[in-house]
């Protein structure tokens, strides 16, 4: 697990000419509404830098957080470790952790000016006016090869990450048959459009995840990384992962709460 941690913060920056322009205000460290998922291995690298027990991360700096799937209702999402906003790690305009910053941190904006067309970019209207986003930089083809390593490295992470929590990678909840709960907690857009705010979603999954007794359980889960031992077996538990490993989006099994407790359906 050593060397794994040091190959990949080495790959971080390796041959990238990047860096955050001064006038960028760092929203995207800061709004909610920018999901930043982590993996365990993420969460262990912090730990490393940041001297604090992953299970104290998890408890003070973390949320489990609900990303919608790109092209579905927005009831329909992805459930993972997600920092709270703003980042407890964001010091003024800097990472506190920088070299042990979380994968898909270290692959913004290069993995996206590498993946998407810059006006294809510009149209996503939570990016749009970043002015990395406004003035995509230069990538090497060395630096392009880092990327794709860590995108892959990121995809292995969060499957061991999905299946040493909840059993299943990716978990996808439909909160459609619990949308009605929310319809008091409307609120009215600049467009004229009517939205449930996100932190409102997140809530009514908090309070059935917790009265269903499934937050106790990850966090014993993840209490259990703190020791030496499960550490080494989390190291064994990798090894076999990356030989399983899929596309998360190739998912056609979400859940549905029923009362509190989660039962599979078929994701149409």
């Amino acid at each position: 697990m050593e060397s794994y941690l040091k190959d990949r913060s080495r790959l971080f920056n390796a041959d990238s000419e990047f860096l955050c322009p001064d006038e960028c205000d760092r929203r995207g460290c800061k709004d909610p509404q920018l999901h930043v998922s982590v993996s365990l291995i993420d969460l262990i690298a912090i730990s490393r830098n940041y001297g604090k027990k992953v299970s104290q991360l998890f408890r003070d700096d973390l949320k489990i957080g609900f990303d919608p799937l790109p092209g579905r209702e927005p009831w329909v999402g992805r459930l993972s470790l997600e920092l709270k906003k703003p980042c407890v790690f964001f010091d003024g305009k800097w990472c506190s952790v920088y070299s042990s910053r979380p994968i898909p941190c270290a692959l913004f904006p290069e993995y996206l000016w590498m993946t998407y067309p810059p006006d294809t970019l510009l149209q996503r209207e939570l990016i749009r006016d970043f002015p990395c986003i406004q003035r995509p930089g230069p990538i090497s083809p060395q630096r392009k090869k880092t990327l794709q390593q860590l995108s892959e490295m990121c995809l292995r992470e969060f499957f061991l990450s999905d299946l040493y929590l909840f059993g299943v990678s990716p978990l996808i909840i439909d909160l459609k048959n619990i949308a009605g709960e929310g319809l008091d907690e409307l609120s009215k857009r600049e467009d004229g459009l009517f939205q449930l705010p996100h932190e409102k979603v997140e809530k009514m999954i908090y309070d059935r995840l917790s009265s269903g007794g499934y937050l106790k359980e990850w966090e014993e889960k993840i209490e259990r990384i703190d020791r030496e031992d499960l550490l080494e077996e989390l190291g064994r538990m990798k090894t076999l992962t990356d030989s399983m490993i899929r596309e998360s989006t190739s998912c056609s099994v979400a859940y549905q709460f029923e009362g509190n407790r989660l039962r599979p359906i078929h994701l149409l």
